[in-house]
């Protein structure tokens, strides 16, 4: 899965939908949201968007926790499906985690939202 610029979720306008309207799942490194689009027409890609607060530290530490996430969604979000909004919290305990816990995570969030993609449709 490519996660093209018109692919992202920018707006807090989105954000606040997806919160709203979605549903979510906790995780020990993410919480993951998932809500789908507001028109018809499951044809689209699904749109992403990262939230990463001043609480995780600086921006060094920030940006590359974004990098590996964007890297996680490249190589896992395809079971998300397609026409669905989704927003990843990074929290706290993801700074010191390994690549390979963050994969394992975002795997069992990917594949939790996927199934319930599928219930839901």
């Amino acid at each position: 899965m490519q996660l093209k610029r018109q692919h992202t979720i920018k707006r807090a306008g989105e954000f606040a939908y997806v919160r709203a309207q979605g549903y979510s799942r906790t995780g020990r490194y993410f919480v993951m949201s998932t809500a789908p689009f507001r028109q018809e027409g499951n044809d689209r890609s699904s749109h992403f968007g990262i939230i990463t607060t001043r609480r995780i530290g600086r921006a060094v530490v920030r940006n590359r926790l974004r990098r590996q996430v964007r890297s996680l969604l490249r190589e896992q979000g395809d079971a998300l499906g397609r026409g669905s909004y989704v927003v990843v919290v990074v929290r706290r305990s993801a700074v010191g985690a390994d690549y390979d816990a963050l994969r394992r995570e975002m795997k069992k969030l990917i594949a939790y939202h996927g199934q319930r993609a599928v219930e839901v449709t």
